[in-house]
């Protein structure tokens, strides 16, 4: 999980690209001040990939809690946050919009943290189940659980309001 600090690639050139696209004037507040933030982090890393990942080792034994926060806004390599951004964008132009900024702002909000433990969680009934200790140590970065998750809530909402 090496990336070279301040590297413009085309990964990263292709989202840019795709985000003019799309227009700046086009994309509600929190959707873009995410898409921002997780550029900025990419291109200025708060610390190295090692550092930021969250793994039950690092989150459960260490107590490292800020990786929680940490993780989600930091990506592997400049595709892992083009193919993460592009499904934001798409997504948070459609929800945003519909359920208004605040409401979409804490749904991402919550569900950054809560992808982290759920991914912690599953890592530790791993080392239970198969009795393999090195599912402890694998550590996960990215916006993939953020950049999914606010459209399933959308489509249970939907389906509830329906029933």
């Amino acid at each position: 999980m090496q990336r070279r600090q301040g590297r413009v690639s085309a990964g990263l050139l292709l989202l840019l690209y795709q985000i003019s696209q799309v227009g700046l004037q086009n994309i509600p507040c929190v959707t873009l001040g995410v898409l921002a933030l997780n550029i900025l982090l990419f291109l200025n890393p708060v610390r190295p990939l090692s550092e930021v990942c969250i793994s039950v080792n690092e989150g459960f034994y260490r107590k490292n809690w800020q990786r929680l926060l940490l993780s989600p806004v930091h990506h592997a390599d400049d595709w892992h946050l083009y193919y993460n951004m592009m499904s934001m964008l798409w997504k948070g132009i459609m929800l945003e919009k519909k359920l208004k900024s605040i409401w979409f702002a804490y749904i991402i909000a919550v569900f950054s943290v809560l992808s982290g433990v759920v991914y912690m969680v599953l890592e530790f009934m791993l080392v239970k189940i198969l009795d393999d200790p090195s599912y402890e140590m694998n550590c996960a970065v990215g916006f993939s659980g953020k950049a999914h998750s606010p459209i399933y809530m959308c489509k249970i909402s939907i389906y509830i309001g329906t029933t």
